[in-house]
């Protein structure tokens, strides 16, 4: 497939991101193994008076995706598509909860109509009065990863210059931290987030939530970076994730030693450490290891956060301290791989190139 080419990108998450001028500064972190978002002022992009029969991940949602438009110099996509592993947890534990406790009669179809997974996408069609292709995928740590290729697909059978607004949102609750607490997601002594890879010999994470937006097009003008394929695998060995590495470098005619920047999901959690250590062990001298889920924390598009890094760092051409790994003699980026791995076992690659 051609490559697609990303014009803009924002992102609500648990720093300062989605203002750019603000980017990763100060860096916020916490001891209590959540990680919560920022919250933007959200009248910018919805009416007051709407914003009060909103839950906190549709408005999260409206605003990342409808400022993703501002900054392309947009005001409709030809296509709306979104991934999301959880989809309003908030919306459905509220008419959960009513529902026990009014015996199932006279509910407030409110919370369950918010809580569909494609409430956000219908909320973004509505204010950039988009009629045209519409989906949301819901595939737990392949979620974004879906969404992009799908795009991918779509753009690459337009003739015509075509914009897409592809994007990605989770959002975490107390209840959510305390069920996924009891099958071990979260580490038991909870370190300082920011501090989390430094306690990588220790099973679990922290919990993280997030949303991230991205105006593609099937054509170079006004882009800020190149998106050239996503790769996907299921129940992945050290050896397989390697393998695939490899593969995929090759199909898209690119060799290790020509990435400068590779940015990883590594979580702290000392199941999954190994999965990253055997995909390093053969990068360059020259290339910078980098990585954020200490920064956003760990939910089914976390990635997503990793490519709006990605076009950040496209962007400024300087990395920040408080995501290196390992540091490159690297100066330029021009070339960023992107591996991330989900509790679930699902793992991913993007290339990107500037």
């Amino acid at each position: 497939m051609k490559p697609v080419y990303i014009l803009s990108s924002s992102a609500i998450s648990p720093q300062h991101s989605f203002e750019p001028e603000n980017f990763l500064h100060p860096v916020k972190s916490t001891d209590d193994g959540k990680l919560f978002v920022v919250d933007p002022d959200y009248r910018q992009f919805i009416n007051p008076v709407a914003i009060r029969r909103m839950s906190r991940l549709i408005k999260m949602g409206i605003a990342a995706g409808m400022n993703a438009l501002k900054l392309a110099g947009l005001e409709k996509p030809d296509a709306i598509i979104t991934g999301t592993g959880l989809g309003s947890m908030t919306d459905m534990e509220h008419f959960l909860k009513d529902m026990i406790n009014m015996n199932e009669e006279a509910l407030n179809p409110t919370f369950f109509i918010q809580s569909t997974y494609n409430s956000v996408n219908g909320w973004i069609a509505v204010q950039s009065k988009c009629t045209s292709y519409n989906q949301t995928y819901v595939n737990r740590g392949f979620s974004l990863e879906l969404s992009l290729l799908d795009a991918q697909l779509l753009l690459n059978e337009a003739t015509e210059r075509e914009v897409a607004l592809v994007g990605c949102f989770d959002e975490l609750t107390d209840e959510y931290f305390i069920v996924k607490n009891k099958i071990g997601y979260w580490k038991k002594q909870l370190p300082q987030s920011r501090h989390l890879l430094k306690e990588s010999n220790t099973v679990g994470t922290i919990a993280g939530e997030g949303t991230s937006f991205f105006t593609l097009s099937n054509k170079a003008e006004n882009s800020v970076c190149i998106l050239h394929g996503v790769k996907m695998i299921q129940s992945p060995t050290s050896a397989e994730i390697s393998a695939n590495i490899s593969t995929f470098l090759q199909q898209h005619h690119v060799a290790l030693q020509d990435i400068d920047l590779i940015i990883t999901g590594m979580n702290g959690d000392t199941n999954f450490q190994p999965l990253y250590q055997a995909a390093l062990e053969h990068t360059q001298p020259h290339t910078t290891i980098a990585a954020f889920k200490h920064l956003s924390g760990e939910y089914p598009t976390a990635s997503g956060f990793a490519l709006w890094l990605s076009a950040q760092l496209f962007s400024t051409q300087t990395i920040p301290e408080e995501i290196i790994y390992k540091r490159g003699a690297t100066t330029d980026i021009r070339k960023i791989l992107i591996i991330n791995h989900y509790i679930l076992n699902t793992a991913s690659l993007m290339l990107l190139s500037n």
